[in-house]
């Protein structure tokens, strides 16, 4: 719900980040950024929401920035009565953005707890991904134009990730982020094929050497092994190994779909295209 569009970036990887965070919880079904974000700036009632994206709960919220502060407001809505049952706000520290993620994903989770049921929780949602905010900023920005699926916008995504691994060559995501863009410009064409995947498996190693619980490296892993050395065997563990660490992880239930269809097994493949539906219903 957030108005202002020069900190649209930020807003949309707050949004992506708690997504992300709930993901984690296996009771939970949470709907993809892909399925989520087509509502953005849309006026339509939530119980059409709910209805469409087939969820129960509506999560809504928005961020504005002042110099170093945040103000975050959230609300929890009933989708086929629109009845909110729970609001927040919170005044925050950007230098505590990591911190402010886990507390808000860690309330909300509790909120849905008291208002559905037991089920675990873990201890802690989100982990600092750098010390460096500068870095961090770099990379939503960069996650920003890589979401917008076109050359161009690609090639500004990747020059956002070489800036924050230029503050911390340490930073994973932005690692496996400029990993996807070089894949996506060497399946395109827009770059060499050895190239585009070359660079893309190089990054994607450096960054599960730092952090070996990233879903999506494994995803790339997964591409690689498939596309590039025709290895089904290893893409479909690789896929797995993905799902392990992220049940609600799209692209893998999509892509292990695809495999199981490509070996003939059509009832599997429907089992994991329907929970891959479930997560991002609005998908082509």
């Amino acid at each position: 719900m957030s108005s202002d569009g020069e900190t649209d970036f930020f807003c949309d990887g707050m949004t992506e980040e708690i997504i992300n965070a709930l993901a984690q919880i296996p009771e939970l079904r949470v709907t993809s950024r892909t399925s989520a974000f087509y509502f953005k700036g849309k006026n339509i009632p939530i119980t059409e929401i709910g209805r469409q994206l087939g969820v129960s709960t509506v999560l809504e919220g928005s961020v504005r920035l002042a110099g170093k502060k945040m103000r975050i407001t959230a609300q929890l809505i009933q989708a086929d009565e629109d009845f909110h049952f729970w609001s927040a706000t919170w005044d925050r520290q950007m230098e505590n953005l990591f911190e402010v993620q886990d507390e808000l994903s860690l309330e909300i989770a509790e909120k849905l707890r008291e208002h559905f049921g037991h089920f675990e929780i873990q201890e802690h949602l989100v982990s600092p991904q750098t010390d460096s905010l500068d870095a961090y900023t770099l990379f939503l920005k960069g996650r920003y134009y890589f979401n917008k699926w076109n050359p161009e916008d690609i090639k500004t995504a990747m020059q956002f990730y070489q800036q924050a691994l230029e503050l911390d060559p340490q930073h994973p995501n932005s690692l496996v982020g400029l990993a996807d863009s070089y894949s996506f410009l060497g399946t395109t064409g827009f770059i060499s094929y050895e190239e585009g995947w070359g660079k893309c498996a190089e990054l994607t190693q450096q960054a599960l050497q730092i952090n070996d619980r990233l879903p999506a490296a494994y995803y790339q892993l997964a591409n690689l092994a498939f596309f590039a050395s025709a290895d089904f065997a290893q893409a479909f563990k690789l896929a797995k190994k993905a799902l392990e660490i992220n049940s609600n992880h799209v692209e893998s239930q999509q892509f292990i779909a695809f495999l199981y269809t490509v070996s003939g097994k059509k009832k599997l493949a429907r089992e994991h295209l329907e929970i891959a539906l479930s997560i991002d219903p609005l998908s082509q």
